[in-house]
């Protein structure tokens, strides 16, 4: 029996590729989505132990996933990894199935990150699969990843089951390439060509365009392009703002993305950044940096981000810093800097600190 299919986007303004195939034997596809919270405490355990998932229903069959934060326990060269284990729940088919089964981690677009994806062979279906390696505990924590957020990933499982088959790829008539608006866009920022306005700061300039700021930023807007804008000037001084910053600010607004920075710059940069999303009203980069943040909160931290907390109104990451003291107790936190400085600049939060931790 052959089987042919096409699929196009559904949706005339964001198109999505197209795709022709031929197969020549009957398949199952079925995918299911593991989101693991708490992603440190998990890393609590020892070296072999897991967790099982609950049970998910795939290309017909019933499975569930065994999670080795620490690496299985019975191959020492595991050690260092996350290991996988998917499980089939029940009968073991007696006709001749074959299977292949696709892991991989969902970046922040929700999409599989590349680096992720592992597939097993094509095999007698016979139980499940070890993923021993599946990945360095080190690669799952390296921030510019994407792949944790807010100390929890997620994992998706794709599992095909299959008869005998013979597959023919078909070219598509058309091929539509993903979206790359963001791709032109920051070509446009680097190159600056067709600028009108410069804006400055700590002496170092960058080109813009008057009506990529005005569409991105409110403030701008009403800067550049209402009753605010700056008479006959082409040049902005942004006061107060490291260039670097700036140049980051920029970034976000015509790519809206954020630069790759080191682990140990991120939360310096991401405070930076949420001030410089609040003076220009840049939402999404304030919701960015403040899931950044909760990240990066420890003990020499946690006073300081507690303190910009308040001053920006970012009620969740107030509550992530009431979250971490609680568990971790004041004597920690009391003999920095920055208590001190939270009891002489912000009382009225130091007062609310108090009444919700206990001191330890």
């Amino acid at each position: 029996m052959s089987i042919s299919a096409s699929s196009v986007g559904s949706n005339g303004a964001d198109p999505q590729a197209s795709s022709r195939s031929s197969i020549t034997a009957a398949a199952a596809t079925g995918k299911h989505q593991l989101k693991i919270d708490s992603y440190s405490l998990t890393t609590a355990l020892p070296r072999g132990a897991h967790i099982k998932s609950s049970n998910f229903q795939a290309a017909g069959f019933s499975w569930y996933i065994n999670y080795f934060p620490n690496g299985c326990g019975r191959l020492k060269r595991a050690r260092g990894h996350i290991s996988l284990q998917l499980v089939l729940d029940g009968t073991i088919p007696t006709r001749a199935v074959k299977a292949q089964f696709i892991l991989s981690l969902l970046n922040q677009s929700g999409h599989p990150a590349q680096s992720t994806v592992r597939k097993s062979p094509v095999h007698k279906l016979a139980g499940g699969w070890w993923f021993y390696k599946f990945i360095k505990k080190e690669d799952m924590e390296i921030s510019h990843q994407g792949l944790l957020q807010s100390d929890s990933f997620t994992l998706q499982c794709e599992v095909v089951v299959l008869d005998r088959f013979h597959a023919v790829k078909i070219a598509p008539f058309v091929e539509v390439p993903p979206p790359d608006l963001q791709r032109h866009f920051g070509e446009l920022l680097l190159s600056g060509e067709a600028s009108d306005v410069t804006l400055q700061a700590g002496g170092v300039r960058f080109n813009a365009h008057r009506c990529v700021l005005a569409a991105r930023s409110p403030v701008f807007k009403a800067e550049l392009l209402g009753s605010m804008k700056e008479g006959t000037s082409n040049c902005v001084n942004i006061e107060d703002m490291e260039p670097r910053v700036l140049k980051a600010v920029l970034q976000f607004i015509y790519t809206d993305m954020l630069p790759e920075v080191s682990k140990k710059e991120e939360a310096a940069m991401s405070q930076h950044l949420l001030e410089a999303a609040d003076r220009f009203n840049l939402q999404r980069l304030r919701l960015l940096c403040e899931d950044k943040l909760c990240g990066c909160i420890d003990t020499s931290s946690v006073v300081n981000t507690l303190v910009l907390a308040e001053q920006h109104s970012s009620q969740g990451l107030k509550e992530k810093c009431f979250e971490f003291l609680k568990s971790t107790g004041l004597n920690a936190v009391m003999a920095t800097d920055g208590f001190n400085h939270l009891a002489s600049s912000c009382p009225t939060i130091l007062e609310e600190l108090m009444s919700k931790v206990t001191l330890h």
